[in-house]
């Protein structure tokens, strides 16, 4: 008798991921690529109310934690997706335990920051300023809730998935999980302090200071 495959190891689930990836990648273009253009006349209005914290434009755009580490989602979820469709090499590159267990780390500490530390202080963005219109603000709102709420929670879920691979210590594997959240906060401190941009508020030790 043939193994029935795991969820997790069928066709259909890898549409559903592959899509879901797409997805998240189009999102992510188009937050990038308009987010200046969309937030720009409303700048002010958003840094004072702080629903952002920082001037910023599409390329310091993508210093920010939360959108790094939901490309890195959307992109292994599409690799994860080829795997199963019969790419050999992908499959097994995405089925090794310690690229899952990083990248949903990184993943879950982008939702846990943005509930305990972002949202509490912030606002979404505002559909209305001052009478006037914000536009495609209101699309600026889907994407931050897909980034900071959908895919953290589904990719987190992903973890506990019966997925057939080689399973490794967690605990004794934690530093290497770490390694990229530490490189990050490192280069941001780094970064910030030579032209002054800071992703995130508790990230500017002046700020913080005030």
């Amino acid at each position: 008798m043939l193994k029935q495959k795991s969820l997790v190891e069928r066709k259909g689930f890898a549409c559903f991921v592959l899509l879901f990836g797409l997805v998240g990648l189009l999102l992510m273009g188009h937050h990038i690529f308009s987010y200046e253009n969309v937030l720009r006349p409303f700048m002010d209005y958003l840094i004072e109310n702080k629903v952002i914290t920082n001037d910023v434009s599409g390329l310091t755009f993508l210093r920010m934690f939360t959108n790094e580490s939901n490309i890195l989602v959307n992109l292994y979820l599409i690799l994860f997706a080829f795997g199963i469709f019969g790419s050999e090499r992908l499959y097994k590159f995405t089925h090794n335990e310690l690229l899952r267990g990083a990248v949903t780390l990184n993943i879950a500490v982008t939702g846990i920051i943005y509930f305990t530390v972002l949202l509490p202080s912030s606002s979404s963005f505002p559909l209305e300023v001052n009478g006037v219109s914000t536009g495609g603000m209101w699309f600026s709102n889907v994407i931050n809730t897909w980034n900071h709420l959908v895919t953290p929670v589904l990719f987190t879920a992903f973890w506990f998935f019966p997925i057939e691979w080689k399973k490794v210590n967690v605990i004794k594997n934690a530093l290497l999980f770490l390694i990229y959240p530490i490189c990050y906060f490192v280069m941001c401190i780094i970064w910030g302090g030579l032209d002054g941009f800071y992703p995130y508020p508790f990230l500017n030790g002046r700020q913080m200071w005030e």
